[in-house]
């Protein structure tokens, strides 16, 4: 009798080890403790933003803040030390936030792309919102009930091509190639995707994480015009586990050209919490396809660098 047991728990572990392997080999991935090379540099910003319009920086990983039409937009705000459901385990941040909480200007609206760690940080989204009680959260189908049971208010849950209005922006959720969890047995529970804010000036796109897909080719049809795309460019190595996830550098430039974005520009890479890749190996595959390609507007820095909304984009606008 205890053989048969001990012979069913055996299983029973091989059984979950395999379900593990098989759907969560890139969570996995991150968990490598020695990448090829040290983490990006980046700039810390200590200037007082609530005196600047139309700008954007990268914070870091895939979080952004834009500002335009007087709005303060964040993306997937991660300020917390480490990307995981625990205090001490998980990844942890390699390169500070750009800047910190209390420094940020008073923010109206945030994007959640989807429900992973490095995504998803709810302790920054209680920062924030005992900072900006009036904050609206945007987040994908399924993940409105995780905000509530953490005490946040003002949250609206959008499922693919969902629209909404805020003012004079229309937004929308469009879908991505990738994945969703918080936990071993909740894969897929709620969706992933990418925000697309439509203001008066430029029409603007941010996608938190994703595979190369044949969707967004249709994405300019049932959107209109994309001015700037925040785009993925890091953590692909090695291909025969991220290539499912997460598109490489070579991939990103196909899938800008396919949105037909206006410009673009590289986010989540550099070893902000986790990269197998060479820490720079996206901005010089970057950099390379510009110069041999003078028509291709793509571009990416260091965390930290404030960039102006560029007014040969502004100066378009756009009518839709």
């Amino acid at each position: 009798m205890l053989k048969k047991i001990l012979l069913g728990l055996v299983v029973l572990v091989l059984i979950f080890i395999l379900y593990v392997v098989t759907f969560f080999k890139s969570g996995l991935n991150t968990l490598r403790t020695n990448p090829n090379e040290s983490s990006i540099d980046y700039v810390l910003i200590e200037e007082d933003l609530s005196k600047r319009e139309n700008y954007f920086t990268w914070i870091g990983q895939a979080t952004i803040l834009l500002n335009i039409d007087n709005l303060n937009i964040l993306f997937d705000p991660i300020f917390n030390d480490r990307a995981s459901p625990f205090k001490n385990i998980g990844p942890k941040r390699n390169v500070p936030p750009a800047i910190t909480i209390n420094k940020l200007p008073k923010i109206d609206l945030i994007f959640i792309s989807h429900n992973h760690y490095d995504h998803l940080d709810l302790e920054s989204l209680i920062d924030i919102q005992n900072l900006y009680e009036e904050v609206i959260i945007y987040v994908p189908k399924g993940d409105k009930k995780l905000l509530k049971q953490a005490g946040l208010i003002n949250i609206e849950e959008l499922n693919w091509w969902d629209s909404r209005e805020f003012k004079d922006i229309e937004i929308t959720f469009a879908p991505t190639k990738h994945w969703s969890a918080r936990g071993l047995f909740d894969r897929n529970q709620s969706l992933w995707g990418a925000w697309f804010v439509q203001t008066n000036d430029l029409n603007i796109l941010h996608i938190g994480d994703t595979a190369y897909d044949d969707i967004f080719a249709t994405f300019k049809e049932k959107l209109g015009n994309i001015d700037l795309t925040f785009m993925p460019i890091g953590s692909y190595f090695p291909r025969d586990i991220e290539a499912e996830y997460h598109v490489d550098p070579h991939e990103a430039i196909q899938l800008s050209k396919d949105l037909e974005s206006g410009l673009t520009y590289g986010i989540h890479w550099g070893g902000i919490f986790f990269t197998q890749e060479p820490t720079y190996e996206p901005q010089e595959i970057i950099n390379k396809a510009m110069m041999e390609d003078p028509s291709l507007d793509f571009h990416t820095s260091l965390p930290g660098i404030i960039i102006d909304l560029p007014q040969r984009l502004v100066n378009e606008n756009h009518s839709h």
